[in-house]
């Protein structure tokens, strides 16, 4: 599973993750990054404010648990 296919199926909360999620969905030159640092400065580069930078990593972070437990499946 790809970032950008884990992005397409989790679920918009509403909170800072859900934001980051809805934003990355409708950004249509969103990389289908392979690292934190990769996405990381993707977001740099588009300006994303602290709050944006701190809720993608927590989506980051739960992308990497989803591939662990897939892996463990």
């Amino acid at each position: 599973m790809t970032f950008r296919e884990y992005i397409a199926q989790r679920r918009c909360g509403d909170n800072p993750q859900g934001d980051f999620i809805g934003d990355a969905r409708r950004d249509r030159n969103f990389p289908d990054v392979q690292s934190w640092p990769g996405l990381k400065l993707y977001l740099a580069r588009r300006g994303a404010c602290e709050e944006a930078v701190a809720a993608a990593r927590i989506v980051w972070q739960g992308y990497l648990a989803a591939l662990r437990r897939q892996a463990g499946a």
